[in-house]
């Protein structure tokens, strides 16, 4: 870890997994870890802890998501300067917190990039929502450049365009911790060398929140522009299945090796276009979706409202 840069990771989990062991086997002798989960019935809470970790229980959401809410309190929480923010859905090895905060402090603002894969009805739309999501992150181009993920990031108070209280307010009424983060920093440096493969289930169920739910939140706050686009795109792409088939699958190829991810689901590039007009048809009309189990609804106007708790 840089000296004179102590940092506050936050970590919202309601378990003990392996994935919190490797974060605070990564501390530095001033960093603190700490854990944020909803209740203090969560398995989490009553585990024991090493030095530098603490469990703060963050309570339940009201008008926001669960995830924003554990934020929130640990924005108000953290003692130091530098934060890092991350999930517990992936694996890292020991440097990662090394790696992230040095981008950091030589960069501004620094966030791991994203790549969601998995299998079942996934493979579908892996490419889209996947593969170009993270070139286009990477890349820092159109509504998701700047994109601060809530999975690997790390900033500074000072970097923040407002004080921790008034953010920690802020993330007490949005859905997305990470949309949120994005409007609240200058810019944001994508790390190119912490592309990050994120495993989502690949359940029908799953895949349709999953969709509606990053659907919602883009649409929301950044209109619905693709509601037009898609159709017209995926319409000519059936059209002319011969033409855009084989020039999909090409065009993804180069994004897959570019992004370290050799994998078949590039093949699904074309099916997965005449999908995109369904998901964003989807995502337009379908204010309700779960998440970690819990039932959202997101309206129009960004209003959060909790439909169904974890334990209803």
């Amino acid at each position: 870890m840089p000296e004179g840069e102590p940092t506050s990771v936050l970590l919202p989990t309601t378990a003990w997994s392996p994935v919190v062991t490797q974060v605070a086997a990564g501390l530095g002798p001033e960093d603190e870890l700490l854990v944020l989960c909803d209740s203090a019935d969560d398995p989490v809470a009553g585990h024991d802890t090493p030095a530098g970790v603490r469990v703060l229980v963050a309570g339940d959401p009201d008008g926001c998501s669960g995830k924003a809410n554990a934020l929130a309190r640990g924005m108000e929480a953290a003692r130091h300067d530098r934060f890092v923010w991350t999930d517990d859905d992936f694996q890292r090895g020991p440097d990662w917190l090394d790696e992230l905060v040095a981008a950091g402090v030589c960069h501004g603002p620094a966030s791991a990039v994203p790549f969601f894969t998995g299998g079942g009805w996934w493979r579908l739309v892996e490419p889209w929502y996947g593969a170009l999501f993270a070139l286009l992150v990477v890349l820092q181009v159109g509504p998701v450049a700047d994109t601060a993920w809530g999975g690997g990031v790390t900033f500074t108070r000072e970097e923040l365009t407002t004080d921790v209280e008034t953010f920690a307010a802020a993330l007490e009424t949005v859905l997305s911790d990470d949309y949120l983060l994005t409007q609240r920093l200058p810019s944001v440096h994508p790390v190119r060398s912490m592309v990050t493969p994120v495993e989502v289930a690949g359940g029908f169920d799953a895949v349709r929140n999953r969709v509606v739910r990053f659907g919602r939140i883009l649409g929301v706050n950044e209109g619905w522009h693709g509601a037009l686009v898609t159709p017209t795109v995926a319409a000519v792409g059936l059209a002319y299945p011969l033409v855009f088939a084989p020039l999909l699958t090409a065009a993804f190829v180069p994004v897959y090796l570019w992004l370290g991810r050799r994998r078949v689901d590039v093949l699904f590039a074309y099916p997965g276009l005449l999908v995109l007009p369904v998901a964003v048809l989807g995502a337009r009309l379908v204010t309700e979706f779960e998440w970690a189990g819990r039932r959202y609804r997101l309206s129009e106007r960004g209003a959060v409202e909790v439909v169904r708790g974890r334990e209803d």
